[in-house]
């Protein structure tokens, strides 16, 4: 399938050709990178439509599944399709013969001289305009590529709602457990603050030490409190984006591995495929279409006529008898002087062409640097989490051979606090680098979803 009917720009891994739709507003020329990321690009993962299905967690099923039906985005979006569609129709009609009843009544006189009169008539008049040079045409092909636009409009916005939902639980997923995990840090910084206490007291420590401890217990406590907070912004703006007034019960339940990435498309594949290029390729072609409508308006215009009534016309207070009038005739008009009127109709259509060619190729290449940089994400997501599971052993060893030095009498309580503390924290960047995996796989099935 072309991306575009009035210019398309034909993609491969190597670069690109183009098609010149017309010579006063430019092409499309649009450089596409020579490969993808190789870690991922021979994935046979799944790109179903429903792709948030793969991850396997039915409460965001049906968050999602909510989102679709109640977002006011959507419902916006859908309304302008149904917009676009009406316009169409209209254009269509602008081009069907036109047949209307008509009726009228008069009285009066021609001049001071002659009697008064009483004048009635009723029929039907019908009119249409043949469309010789195609600009009636051209119109219902501008309509038809501003609907199909606003459809490809209401596709990009589901799948970015779906996205943004899922994106949306895995956030306030981690953000729970950070809580949690800091909450128990938390309380291990309150036992070193004690300890450190007894041994101020006992002469063992100084006070500069309490005092470092009471200080990392507030900064923990602070961190509760913002990540707390973010969790709540986060509950609220997800039910926003599910369209309800009181934020949903979620259950947030930890869950394995993130899935595979999907099943990766070559450079041209994903711009025929992704639903927001294919918006601006159908809005390119409308603006095209204008084009032309408006230079035919310099073209002459042949209309048909024809009318038909009952008339009656007779004396005031008189008899007449009504008589049937008929009449037919065709019309032909070309336009001399306007003013300048229609050439400035064709610069306006030719200067918001160039800006929808403009706004073609910018979503072109957004489109590739997306895919970019989600594969970056994806390959960068899951070195990082690899390295912080390996803090995470490191740190749970250490808080083995902490507890064995102290039931030896080797160390001292503090020591067994520490390497807790520590591993608490490890803990929490594994949570943060499991998020960011989800986010990552999230963002991968939105760059490569072509359907909802």
């Amino acid at each position: 399938m072309l991306l575009s009917v009035g210019a398309c720009a034909v993609l491969s891994l190597t670069g690109c050709t183009s098609m010149q739709p017309s010579s006063s507003i430019g092409k499309v020329s649009v450089a596409v990178p020579a490969k993808w990321n190789e870690v991922v690009s021979d994935s046979k993962g799944s790109d179903a439509s429903n792709w948030w299905h793969g991850f396997g967690i039915h409460e965001l099923d049906d968050l999602i599944r909510t989102a679709l039906a109640s977002n006011r985005d959507l419902r916006i979006a859908t309304a302008r399709l149904e917009q676009a569609r009406a316009l169409t129709d209209r254009a269509q009609a602008d081009r069907r013969p036109q047949l209307d009843a008509v009726a009228g009544a008069q009285r009066g006189r021609n001049n001071g001289l002659d009697p008064k009169t009483e004048r009635s008539s009723v029929g039907m008049r019908a009119s249409w305009e043949v469309d010789l040079f195609g600009r009636g045409a051209l119109a219902v092909d501008a309509s038809q590529a501003d609907a199909q636009a606003s459809q490809h409009a209401l596709e990009a916005a589901q799948i970015a709602l779906a996205a943004d939902v899922a994106a949306a639980y895995f956030e306030l997923r981690t953000l729970a457990q950070r809580v949690e995990l800091r909450r128990q840090a938390s309380l291990v910084a309150e036992n070193q603050l004690k300890v450190a206490q007894r041994k101020f007291i006992a002469g063992q420590t100084t006070a500069l030490e309490v005092e470092r401890w009471r200080t990392e217990l507030a900064q923990e406590q602070a961190t509760i409190a913002q990540l707390d907070g973010q969790r709540r912004v986060h509950h609220r703006q997800l039910a926003v984006l599910l369209g309800v007034g009181e934020a949903p019960v979620l259950g947030l339940l930890a869950t394995g591995e993130a899935p595979p990435p999907p099943a990766l498309k070559l450079p041209g594949e994903l711009l025929e495929r992704r639903p927001d290029v294919l918006r601006q390729a159908r809005a390119l072609d409308g603006a095209l279409a204008r084009v032309g409508v408006a230079r035919k308006e310099v073209y002459p215009k042949l209309q048909i006529d024809w009318a038909g009534s009952r008339e009656r016309t007779a004396l005031v207070g008189g008899g007449a008898s009504p008589q049937i009038v008929l009449a037919y005739g065709v019309s032909l008009s070309l336009p001399i002087l306007d003013g300048g009127r229609i050439r400035s109709n064709i610069k306006i259509q030719e200067a918001r062409a160039k800006e929808a060619m403009a706004e073609y190729e910018k979503t072109m290449l957004q489109a590739l640097a997306d895919a970019e940089s989600a594969l970056v994400q994806w390959t960068a997501s899951e070195v990082s989490l690899r390295e912080w599971r390996k803090a995470e052993a490191a740190g749970n060893v250490a808080v083995s051979h902490a507890g064995r030095m102290f039931d030896a009498g080797m160390s001292d309580q503090s020591a067994v606090l520490d390497a807790r503390r520590n591993y608490l924290h490890a803990q929490d960047e594994v949570s943060q680098a499991e998020g960011a995996r989800w986010a990552a796989a999230v963002n991968l099935r939105r760059v490569f979803a072509g359907a909802i």
